[in-house]
């Protein structure tokens, strides 16, 4: 049976605690970095020379507001980690903003496939989002801000949102050539299509691996994303559309094994796949698990400064690899002051 049958045999969506083992290790490793990073002041000292306490932070500004900039601390090289990472400023504006396209075969298609039916709005859309950024210190900040959606915004501009706030928590590490960032937060459920399940918000933690393959410009990434949601009510059956909660799930976890050639310091050509597990409301077992479709993914990225970084990319389905189902997008991250 080829991998691609495999995802699409219904008997194959509640997976074994062996096909677990890389979800968990992934899980367990994420939450060994943070007592790492908690075990020691700076998790740079590790691979780096400690900087002289003169220069913790320089008297530099950013810009007529005299804020202060803290130092490139060397534990972040990879580009797009060090955009998603901020500006060194004490204070920052952080920016995202995603475009979420056609499909290849029908570049008018106002929505995106989802073959697995989730709840979620897969409209085409633009979203972003905006949050003020305090540096702790060169590899740590907090973060708190919201996120704006207009959703089919080529077909009448349909609706939108301002939605989901949330707070976070960002750290950077470095062990020899693997970097990572981490950032635990929580978020508040505000799009009609995740209240009108009773959904009011939850909690996640996201992982970012880069490792530099000695000697060559290619890098492995391995990017995690762990997430639990709160609800008001008990599940209702049935489709949304019907009025029930379709497929809310209680909590998921998602994993990108990656590959990179870097061009330059500030150009690469990436591919990943994405994997995808979650736990179903609308069953009594609280450990059962079921997979999403797995996704692909092939796209560039471009840092025009170090705190700004563009990246389009294709995404399609490993089980039905055609123009209907792939997706033209793009993502970016920015900062300032």
């Amino acid at each position: 049976m080829s991998f691609a049958a495999f995802c699409q045999n219904p008997a194959n969506r509640s997976i074994s605690l062996k096909l677990l083992a890389p979800a968990l290790v992934a899980s367990g490793f994420t939450f060994a970095t943070l007592i790492a990073h908690a075990a020691t002041s700076d998790s740079s000292v590790a691979v780096t020379a400690p900087a002289p306490a003169a220069a913790t932070m320089t008297s530099e500004t950013t810009s007529v507001l005299g804020l202060k900039k803290y130092e490139e601390s060397g534990t972040l090289t990879d580009a797009k980690l060090k955009a998603d990472a901020g500006s060194l400023s004490k204070l920052s504006i952080r920016g995202s903003v995603s475009y979420f396209g056609p499909t290849l075969g029908d570049l008018s298609a106002p929505d995106q496939p989802n073959p697995d039916g989730s709840v979620g709005n897969y409209s085409q859309a633009m979203k972003g989002s905006v949050s003020l950024r305090y540096r702790l210190s060169s590899d740590s900040s907090i973060s708190a801000g919201t996120g704006i959606s207009f959703i089919k915004p080529f077909h009448g501009w349909t609706r939108t949102d301002t939605n989901n706030p949330f707070m976070s928590y960002d750290f950077s590490s470095r062990y020899g050539k693997l970097q990572m960032r981490n950032s635990p937060g929580f978020t508040v459920s505000t799009v009609p299509n995740y209240t009108n399940i009773g959904q009011i918000g939850g909690v996640s933690w996201d992982n970012s691996l880069v490792y530099g393959i000695a000697n060559t410009r290619l890098a492995v990434s391995f990017d995690t994303g762990l997430n639990y949601w709160i609800f008001t009510r008990a599940h209702r059956p049935g489709s949304t559309r019907s009025g029930g909660d379709g497929l809310a799930s209680q909590y998921s976890i998602s994993f990108y094994p990656g590959l990179k050639y870097n061009f330059t310091d500030k150009f690469n050509m990436n591919t990943s796949a994405g994997f995808s597990i979650y736990n179903p409301r609308g069953i009594d077992d609280d450990f059962a698990l079921w997979n999403r479709t797995v996704t692909l993914r092939l796209g560039f990225g471009y840092a025009l400064t170090r705190d700004i970084y563009f990246a389009p990319y294709l995404q399609g389905f490993v089980t039905r690899l055609t123009g209907d189902m792939t997706t033209i997008n793009f993502s970016g991250v920015f900062s300032v002051l």
